[in-house]
C-alpha cells in the first residue's frame, strides 16, 4: 500500500535513524529561483521552457540536501512536476494530494510516487483500463478510471508494455499521484528516450503535448506541440530553431561583436553588441588539449 505521510511523521521520519532523509521541496521556491511570480489569484503560470530548469533545480537540491526521498509541495505543470521527479532520482519522489477527512474537511496528504515495471497489456485496479496505439514515432498510453480512484489502489496499477526505442506518451484524467506513477514506470524502462504528457483539446484550450521526461536529445526535455501525430514536426522545427540560432552566435562571435557573457547554473547566455542575446544550455564542458 502507499505510504501516507503529514507535516508530523515527516518530521520524524527525517529524524529517525535508518529511516530515509525526506526533504520537502517547494514549487514556489523553485518558481522564485527562476524569476516567475504568481498573479492575482496566486496561480504561477509555468511554460514547457521551465522543464529543463526543474529538472537541474531538483537535481541540485537533491543533492545539496543528500536526500533520500523529496516531497513535491506546490501545482505545476505535468511536465515541471515530472522533471522535478526526474531530477532528484535516485531519491524518492513524494506528492501531496488533497482529500476529505471523515468530517468533510479537506486536508492535505503526501504519498510516494511508485515505479511500477510495464507488463503484458497492463493492469489495475477494478474499473480502470488501458488503450495503448503504436506509431512510428511514438506510444500513446492512454488510461481511464470506473469511478474514483483510491489511493490505497496504486500498487494496482502496472502500465502495458511498449517499445523502448521510442518516446511514450501518456494521457488520462486521474490524480496527480496516479499519472506520474504511470510516468515513472517508464522513466528508466529499458532506455525509452522520453516520457510525453498529453491533453486532448476540450473547453479548457487546444490540444498540448509535452516531453516531460528525456533521456535523449532528439526528444528534447520541454518539447511541445498540439497532437501526438506533430512529434515529427516538432522536433524538426526544434533541431532547426537550434542550428539557426547558433549559426547566428556563431557569426556574432566570430565577428568580435559579444557584449556579455553570462553563466547560470548550467546555462551560458550571451549577448551580442545588436541586443540578442541566446541562451546555451550546456550539459558537459570539454577542454581541449
Amino acid at each position: 500500500m502507499p505510504e501516507k505521510f503529514t507535516p508530523e511523521t515527516q518530521a520524524s521520519q527525517e529524524v529517525r535513524e535508518g529511516e530515509p532523509k525526506i526533504e520537502k521541496l517547494s514549487v514556489n521556491d523553485f518558481a522564485r529561483e527562476i524569476g516567475l511570480q504568481s498573479d492575482a489569484q496566486g496561480r504561477i503560470t509555468f511554460g514547457p521552457e521551465h522543464d529543463r530548469l526543474a529538472y537541474e533545480y531538483a537535481e541540485k537540491f537533491a543533492r545539496d540536501k543528500k536526500a533520500e526521498g523529496i516531497v513535491i509541495d506546490g501545482v505545476a505543470s505535468p511536465g515541471v512536476i515530472s522533471s522535478l521527479l526526474h531530477g532528484a532520482h535516485p531519491a524518492e519522489g513524494y506528492l501531496t494530494y488533497m482529500s476529505k477527512d471523515t468530517e468533510g474537511k479537506m486536508t492535505k496528504g503526501e504519498t510516494k510516487v511508485l515505479e511500477p515495471l510495464p507488463e503484458g497489456e497492463g493492469r489495475g485496479p477494478e474499473g480502470f483500463t488501458w488503450a495503448k496505439k503504436e506509431t512510428v514515432d511514438y506510444t500513446l498510453v492512454e488510461f481511464a478510471l470506473g469511478g474514483d480512484f483510491k489511493l490505497e489502489d496504486l500498487d494496482k496499477v502496472i502500465p502495458p508494455d511498449v517499445d523502448p526505442t521510442k518516446p511514450v506518451i501518456i494521457s488520462g484524467r486521474g490524480p496527480l499521484y496516479l499519472t506520474h506513477t504511470i510516468a515513472a514506470g517508464y522513466r528508466h524502462y529499458k532506455g525509452i528516450p522520453g516520457v510525453g504528457f498529453y491533453q486532448p483539446a476540450s473547453k479548457f484550450g487546444p490540444a498540448k503535448t509535452e516531453i516531460g521526461i528525456s533521456h535523449h536529445e532528439e526528444w528534447a526535455l520541454g518539447l511541445n506541440f498540439g497532437e501526438p501525430t506533430e512529434i515529427g514536426s516538432a522536433k524538426e522545427q526544434y533541431e532547426n530553431r537550434i542550428a539557426k540560432n547558433l549559426t547566428g552566435l556563431k557569426k556574432g562571435i566570430e565577428g568580435q561583436k559579444v557584449a556579455s557573457v553570462e553563466v547560470s547554473g548550467k546555462t551560458i547566455k550571451i549577448t551580442l553588441d545588436s541586443g540578442k542575446s541566446y541562451a546555451v544550455s550546456v550539459r558537459e564542458v570539454m577542454k581541449g588539449e
